[in-house]
């Protein structure tokens, strides 16, 4: 599993929204390096708790650092975490006092999902990750669109891309924005919801590449 911060030397790639084994072994199976489980009643990719465990479980098992996605209304709160003891929590809200060190304590580190839009783009990042995505009108969950990729130029490094991502612009992102990591969800799948092990395998395929260039390029 991959605990590593982003780096030129250990990019992420991470498939957001699985639903099964099989979601899981497909991402694994493609060298994808994290994946994204959804417990939001509201997202198409919402899972149970019940479900959330045994995701994080398989993932574990597959090699793969589970990510627990975290917004206001999601059936798993942030404290619930420290039982399902992913790699990552996934949230926009920064958690405080003694539940701040609750999460450290068990090993459980935070990815800051921060919109690209932000006017604080620039603040320090309180993660220890940061991931940069276009938020959806109305909630804290991505839009599974793209954003003005030439924002992310002042935005603290490393961080994660997300927003739209899917095979075919993979590459230009990594190439446009130099992220040490990129994660999608809507991009990857057959529709809504239903991961495609082709896509997965695709984007993999293509952010590796991507990656290997940037790091060798003078």
């Amino acid at each position: 599993m991959s605990r590593a911060t982003p780096s030129p030397h250990h990019p992420w790639i991470k498939v957001c929204g699985v639903r099964t084994a099989a979601d899981v072994e497909a991402c694994a199976e493609s060298g994808a390096t994290h994946v994204g489980i959804n417990t939001w009643p509201g997202s198409v990719r919402c899972v149970s708790p019940a479900a959330a465990r045994e995701l994080a479980a398989c993932a574990r098992r597959h090699g793969l650092s589970p990510v627990l996605l975290h917004v206001e209304g999601s059936a798993l709160s942030m404290r619930d975490a420290l039982c399902l003891r992913p790699d990552y929590l996934q949230t926009r809200r920064r958690p405080h006092g003694d539940l701040a060190s609750e999460l450290d304590a068990a090993g459980v580190s935070l990815l800051e999902s921060r919109p690209a839009s932000d006017p604080e783009l620039l603040a320090p990042t309180w993660g220890q990750v940061l991931l940069l995505d276009t938020p959806s009108p109305g909630s804290e969950g991505g839009s599974g669109r793209t954003f003005d990729w030439s924002l992310a130029a002042s935005a603290p490094r490393p961080f994660v891309l997300a927003g739209g991502l899917e095979p075919g612009n993979v590459s230009e992102a990594i190439a446009a924005t130099r992220a040490s990591g990129v994660d999608a969800a809507s991009g990857l799948e057959s529709s809504p919801g239903v991961k495609d092990p082709a896509r997965i395998r695709a984007f993999c395929e293509a952010a590796r590449t991507a990656f290997e260039e940037i790091r060798h390029a003078p």
